[in-house]
């Protein structure tokens, strides 16, 4: 999980709460039939996340357009998912920027995915208190609260029953996942982990230093994957430097 820094709201949303303020419907499922600020939302989460699932690391795209038998219109490739779910909200609270993130997958998909922001549904309930067991992408410490092996797999620092839960939770050991996330890291330490030392630290370099634009899927986790992989090369080296003075 990557931290998210989030930005000011479009103006496009603190107009429309403006001009609605007094609906009786007032709320996000009204928000939604307006199709400009949807899509102004979306596409500013989506900005601000660097194209990445807030939950996943997936990649992920706001409104494209597509154009079919001569006729144009946009399609969302990721849905708006509450850190606070709607289920506890009172009405403002739906249509609040600060408690919107973009996921992975698009609106409607077939068929619901096992990881994310639809596994998370109406968790945590603030009811029961289980927020406090819920580590949000808004949080900055989730970045080091998640461990990620060379095989993609996820862990939690040993206590962290909040990081434990939403491991569950949210389904961030799903085995797909887990393999989306090895399929990247062979992609950059290939698939015998043989990226040399030099090209290592300087792919680590690149990853650490991008904080705008599209990132790399699951950059987070070949942070640390580099990082393991750095150590590992590094103690190699020293062991050889160590014996050939003998």
């Amino acid at each position: 999980m990557r931290w998210i820094q989030k930005k000011n709201e479009p103006r496009e949303l603190t107009e429309w709460r403006v001009r609605y303020a007094k609906d009786t419907n007032f709320g996000y499922d009204l928000m939604r039939k307006d199709q400009l600020v949807t899509k102004a939302v979306t596409d500013l989460l989506v900005e601000e996340q660097g194209g990445l699932c807030a939950y996943s690391g997936m990649p992920i795209k706001g409104y494209i357009e597509i154009e079919k038998n001569g006729t144009k219109y946009h399609k969302c490739y990721c849905h708006i998912d509450h850190v606070k779910a709607q289920d506890h909200c009172i009405p403002y609270e739906t249509v609040t920027y600060s408690n919107m993130v973009a996921c992975y997958p698009g609106p409607n998909p077939k068929h619901k995915t096992p990881y994310g922001g639809e596994k998370k549904g109406k968790w945590p309930d603030y009811a029961k208190g289980e927020q406090t067991l819920f580590v949000s992408p808004l949080d900055q410490s989730c970045e080091t609260r998640f461990l990620f092996n060379l095989i993609g797999e996820i862990k939690h620092n040993e206590g962290d029953k909040p990081a434990e839960t939403t491991i569950n939770k949210l389904g961030l050991d799903d085995d797909q996942l887990r393999k989306l996330r090895q399929g990247a890291i062979q992609g950059t330490l290939g698939l015998k982990n043989t990226l040399p030392l030099k090209d290592a630290r300087s792919r680590l370099t690149k990853l650490q230093s991008q904080q705008t634009g599209r990132l790399e899927p699951f950059c987070f986790v070949l942070i640390q994957a580099l990082k393991i992989h750095i150590k590992r090369l590094e103690k190699i080296a020293k062991y050889k430097l160590k014996n050939n003075k003998k």
